[in-house]
């Protein structure tokens, strides 16, 4: 089985749908490659964290009475005393009971995909603005002075609060900074040289950052887009993503060799709209 066949049965291989054949044969690729085993992993991950959510939750206990008291004491009074309400009416309020438990939790899973696509929308265009600085095709505004000089020079462009990190590693330069945006956020961009590799670092604002919806513990959530890592997390009331090909290491343009980091880095993966099924991706 080759790459191609084996990302075509990706998701039959997850949902348990492939024969026992195709089963064993697909592991035997998985046994052996390390990017089709990535592929299954993440779409694992995916479901866990973001379609197991999604799943209906059973009412309240509280809805579950409220429709019992109002069906009992429809068809459970003593005649003499009973309201002569149709049989209709009962289902009917039961009805708008359920109706109204529905809009609430559709508006929850409303809330979940739209921090999904701005986390999705986040994640692809830093990645796609790391290629672009690293390549020249998005020259730098300022190219030259120290952290401070460049946090002074983008304070003053921006109306969020901008702290950048002082150079804490002798293999570490600042190339250059300059006014972005990451799909709809504005944001500041800095490219650092790291160990001979591109590293690109973003700030964004704080009202941005708490849009994508992302819990405070681990402090750092790690994704893998296209080949890249991105590491995003909130410190000093602002945002910030680090992009790289170099994983963790990529730490050093904000923390020293020494420091002791918070290593519980999360793989938080993005989400995807609408995935094809049994489509050769």
């Amino acid at each position: 089985m080759n790459c191609d066949r084996a990302k075509s049965q990706i998701f039959p291989y997850v949902d348990a749908e492939l024969s026992r054949e195709a089963r064993h044969e697909m592991e035997e690729h998985l046994a052996g490659c390390v990017a089709c085993r990535r592929l299954v992993e993440q779409e694992l991950m995916f479901r866990d964290r973001y379609a197991g959510r999604l799943r209906p939750d059973p009412a309240p206990p509280h809805v579950r009475e409220s429709v019992d008291r109002l069906l009992g004491g429809l068809v459970g009074t003593p005649e003499r005393r009973r309201p002569r309400w149709p049989v209709w009416v009962g289902g009917a309020v039961a009805a708008v009971l359920l109706l109204g438990l529905g809009a609430a939790v559709g508006i929850g899973l409303q809330r979940m995909v739209y921090r999904s696509d701005m986390l999705a929308e986040l994640t692809e265009a830093s990645v796609e603005q790391h290629q672009k600085l690293a390549s020249g095709q998005l020259p730098p505004d300022l190219t030259e002075g120290s952290p401070h000089s460049a946090e002074v020079w983008l304070r003053q462009r921006l109306d969020f609060n901008v702290t950048l990190p002082e150079l804490k590693s002798a293999n570490l330069t600042l190339l250059g900074a300059r006014i972005s945006h990451l799909g709809s956020v504005p944001a500041a961009a800095l490219e650092y040289r790291l160990d001979h590799r591109n590293v690109s670092l973003f700030v964004i604002p704080d009202e941005a950052y708490k849009r994508l919806g992302l819990r405070e513990k681990p402090k750092f959530k790690m994704l893998n887009h296209r080949g890249y890592d991105v590491i995003i997390w909130r410190q000093h009331g602002t945002g910030y993503a680090l992009v790289s090909e170099i994983g963790t290491r990529s730490c050093l343009v904000c923390h020293s060799p020494d420091e002791k980091l918070d290593a519980s880095f999360e793989s938080v993966p993005h989400r995807r709209a609408a995935p094809p099924r049994r489509i050769d991706s």
